[in-house]
């Protein structure tokens, strides 16, 4: 139990500092991609979007984002 509280943690800090780091790069998240962002539950997919937040383009986040299923699992 205390494994899927921490685990948890991590998916959830990985989104907010993904939306922090695009929003310090781009400016303003738009509503559905903070949305997909949020709801996100498949670590590797929020570390891959981490970095592409902090090495990519503002367009190859947005397509990388929007391309996912919402809210995936792993």
């Amino acid at each position: 139990m205390l494994e899927q509280f921490i685990e948890q943690g991590r998916k959830q800090g990985m989104a907010q500092g993904t939306i922090e780091l695009y929003e310090a790069r781009f400016g303003p998240m738009p509503p559905a991609l903070q949305s997909a962002v949020e709801a996100m539950r498949d670590l590797p997919t929020l570390r891959r979007w981490h970095l592409l937040a902090g090495t990519g383009t503002r367009e190859a986040v947005h397509d990388a984002i929007s391309a996912e299923p919402a809210g995936r699992s792993s």
